[in-house]
């Protein structure tokens, strides 16, 4: 039986591995101090989200996160967050490197 659960998660192991290389996600602080993450953002769509702290772009696909201080993604960015990068920001809207 142990075989066979090792032989099962040697065969999932990279499907899982294969699908999280499409994954992306944002992690940030919000206004009131909590930590959250956008998951998979779609690039090109501007998300309404407010940051005020430590922010990150996990990104594993190698798209830079743009954040922005006003909401809409209006104006220029006040920073960009290449992939793997972190850094504190207070941001109101972002928007991630269309394809």
């Amino acid at each position: 039986m142990a075989a066979l659960a090792l032989a099962v998660g040697a065969v999932l192991l990279p499907v899982a591995t294969a699908d999280a290389a499409d994954l992306g996600m944002i992690t940030y602080t919000t206004p009131a101090g909590r930590a959250a993450t956008l998951k998979q953002p779609e690039p090109g769509r501007c998300y309404a989200i407010a940051g005020a702290g430590t922010t990150s772009n996990l990104s594993l696909v190698g798209k830079t996160a743009h954040f922005y201080a006003r909401p809409n993604c209006a104006g220029r960015p006040v920073a960009d967050l290449g992939p793997g990068k972190h850094r504190n920001l207070r941001f109101a809207s972002l928007r991630v490197d269309a394809d």
